[in-house]
């Protein structure tokens, strides 16, 4: 067991076995009902010129025969469904769809409410069951022949034991459902919080040096983005390669070959600099708080704290997702990156002109 998804199986196993059990107890002493059938028929018993019909005064309920038929009923469609999720949770498709689903675990554990109800029932009906419906309490009926129909065997006393574990099995059954749910919704959360693509971002925002304070910096160093690998060889049947975008600016700003470019490309860099500053601390700003964010989430533990937070989710999903915030974003890379490029080029000139 190294999963509440294991530890439902599990169950599932041992219900099936019990199950199997109660049944197997249940059908030994069937031929008890067609004796009383065959005695009383269909209605309740009249005992001595119609005292069964007043036995109700000794205590003892209205009881018109034997129940064993909804017991096995219940026993049998509840060892179906129960053979069904077990099979289910075996299979690929429960792993990876079902359980990354959030309606799932809250069904499987109403389906496991619904029988263990169902096994409660069955085993109050089997408990009156052997009781008679409280006539073997009443000395009139508890006596002579029909006293037989009192006696309660080794098997039927299994039947009921079994039962009553079943019921509380799949009690518990819908509890590690229940735990199932917060577990996988706790996954999703922290696999969405991980792979949330604006966090390598937010980071090189808050780490990355100022281009400007970059003038002892060799030529050609991580200012610029490395040129993307080339592969040789022999290219594979199916693949597809993914296409290399050039920016603008590496076809608009060339290398220098004159003062009069390197005086250009130095007002150029100037201007755009003020611009690339202020949205670079906006943005600076924004990353450092979202990211102290994520380790807050991250860091939640307990679930009541995690449900409060959840209630704040959605607002905070959807300031990451802000369009403005989106767009100074990636008009601060590509700033950055432009500066970078041109910075580059003129200490190039600087360099061979020196």
């Amino acid at each position: 067991m190294k999963s509440w998804a294991g530890l439902l199986r599990i169950l599932g196993a041992v219900q099936l076995l019990l199950g199997a059990a109660v049944f197997a107890c249940v059908c030994a002493y069937v031929h008890k009902d067609n004796e009383w059938f065959n005695m009383f028929g269909y209605s309740q018993p009249q005992l001595y010129g119609g005292l069964g019909g007043g036995v109700g005064g000794y205590g003892a309920s209205y009881y018109t025969g034997p129940k064993t038929p909804f017991v096995l009923v219940v026993v049998g469609l509840a060892w179906i469904v129960t053979i069904i999720l077990v099979v289910m949770g075996m299979t690929l498709y429960y792993r990876a769809i079902l359980l990354d689903s959030s309606w799932w675990p809250l069904t499987e554990c109403s389906i496991n409410l619904v029988l263990a109800i169902l096994y409660m029932a069955a085993a109050i009906v089997y408990v009156l069951d052997t009781t008679r419906g409280g006539l073997c309490y009443t000395p009139v009926f508890n006596n002579g022949m029909t006293g037989a129909f009192c006696r309660t065997e080794a098997g039927q006393t299994a039947a009921i034991i079994f039962l009553f574990i079943t019921m509380v099995l799949y009690f518990i059954s819908a509890g590690v459902c229940l735990k199932l749910w917060r577990h996988e919704a706790a996954r999703m959360r922290r696999e969405a919080f991980a792979q949330e693509p604006s966090g390598s971002l937010n980071s090189s925002f808050c780490s990355a040096p100022d281009i400007m304070n970059a003038q002892h910096f060799p030529v050609g160093s991580s200012l610029m983005t490395p040129d993307p690998e080339i592969l040789q060889g022999h290219i594979p049947a199916g693949h597809i390669p993914k296409p290399v975008v050039i920016a603008d600016y590496i076809v608009k700003y060339p290398s220098i070959h004159s003062a009069e470019d390197r005086d250009r490309y130095k007002a150029v860099f100037t201007d755009q600099y003020a611009e690339y500053r202020d949205i670079h601390k906006e943005v600076e700003v924004m990353a450092k708080k979202f990211e102290e964010m994520d380790r807050m989430m991250l860091m939640v533990v307990s679930l009541q704290e995690q449900e409060r937070i959840n209630k704040i989710l959605m607002e905070y999903q959807m300031k990451k997702a802000d369009p403005t915030y989106l767009e100074k974003r990636d008009r601060c890379e590509y700033l950055k990156n432009k500066l970078s490029h041109i910075k580059q080029k003129i200490q190039e000139y600087d360099q061979a002109a020196g």
